[in-house]
């Protein structure tokens, strides 16, 4: 709440702010191959999932208190699509507090092996973006 409260300070008034983070729900994995495409599983992100909610009530907070208005709110997916297993490694030694399953690169040999055409494996995560008015 210190956060918003610091935010509508430096604000003028009517000015906007644009409140952009990830819901807590789990990032979900996929194998897209030429005939099919499988969920495979999701990235568990249940560590930071206190947080998020946190953030949630912290933004109905200020809109109770009249500190700002909510002009819009959508929720929408953000997809990252990884070429190899080598993208995959990458993608989750870049994770903070999620965990990719242990199993899952396994999976996804095993689902690939002698697939001659072009995969993709996707990960798919929600977001929520809202737009504020400061009153």
């Amino acid at each position: 709440m210190h956060a918003l409260s610091e935010v509508r300070r430096v604000l003028r008034p009517g000015g906007l702010l644009i409140d952009l983070r990830p819901t807590a729900r789990n990032r979900q994995v996929e194998l897209e191959l030429a005939e099919a495409r499988l969920r495979i599983g999701e990235i568990d992100a249940s560590n930071s999932a206190t947080e998020k909610l946190q953030a949630d009530e912290a933004l109905q907070a200020a809109l109770d208190e009249g500190l700002f208005t909510a002009e819009h709110r959508a929720r929408f997916e953000y997809i990252t699509d990884l070429d190899t297993q080598e993208d995959l490694r990458e993608f989750a030694a870049g994770l903070r507090r999620s965990v990719m399953p242990e199993g899952l690169p396994r999976r996804i040999a095993a689902l690939t092996a002698g697939v001659r055409e072009d995969y993709l494996i996707r990960i798919r995560r929600e977001m929520i973006i809202w737009r504020l008015r400061r009153l």
